[in-house]
């Protein structure tokens, strides 16, 4: 058993790359974010053309992030019981390294395994990319890749998510569990899921499932 953990909006309430975006980002940023939520791009390609909008530096970025976490009840103990029981728990987010990184360090979970997006910070915006397992640079597909891996590495996997770019890997994963617009989306396609609003109620659940 292996668990495969999103970031913003689901190991915290909040979402930190919207909140960077809407404090920070310049010109069409909405633009570009409603391409993405009706189809026309990629979470990882509206990423790169949104966060090429913000000139900020790096050190200003995290400390906003430092004032905005919010981390959802019960992740610590979560991520505590998964460790000592020996499941691995991974966090694959499209979300960002400078930020994700600096969350995970102020709540004294640093040693969690992390993929995410990359950043190079440079004069003109702030540059991202993404990288499959075997290190290839990629458009398209970074969690659907991830969640083929680790099913090699450890047969079954359980998905944790809330969002639009969680859908494709909730509808093949051994066990779903959704909030937010994921939920949401779930129902619509009468996908099994258990819904949930803390870590607690997770926690419970991944007890049985063991």
């Amino acid at each position: 058993m292996i668990i495969q953990c999103d970031f913003d909006g689901t190991i915290i309430r909040n979402n930190l790359s919207l909140l960077l975006r809407e404090h920070f980002a310049h010109d069409n940023w909405r633009k570009i974010e409603n391409d993405y939520l009706s189809g026309y791009l990629t979470v990882e390609q509206s990423n790169k053309l949104q966060y090429a909008l913000i000139k900020e530096p790096k050190e200003r970025l995290q400390e906003f992030v430092c004032q905005h976490i919010e981390v959802r009840d019960g992740f610590l103990e979560f991520a505590s019981y998964c460790q000592d029981a020996g499941i691995p728990i991974i966090i694959v987010s499209s979300g960002l390294d400078f930020y994700i990184e600096t969350v995970l360090i102020q709540v004294d979970m640093s040693n969690l395994e992390l993929y995410c997006g990359k950043t190079f910070f440079g004069k003109d915006g702030i540059i991202v990319s993404y990288q499959d397992p075997g290190g290839s640079l990629i458009n398209e597909g970074f969690k659907w890749r991830y969640f083929t891996w680790l099913k090699k590495r450890g047969g079954s996997v359980i998905y944790i998510g809330d969002g639009l770019s969680d859908l494709e890997v909730a509808r093949s994963a051994d066990h779903v569990f959704a909030t937010g617009h994921l939920a949401r989306l779930l129902k619509s396609e009468s996908i099994p899921y258990s819904v949930f609003s803390d870590f607690h109620q997770v926690l419970h659940q991944v007890r049985l499932l063991r």
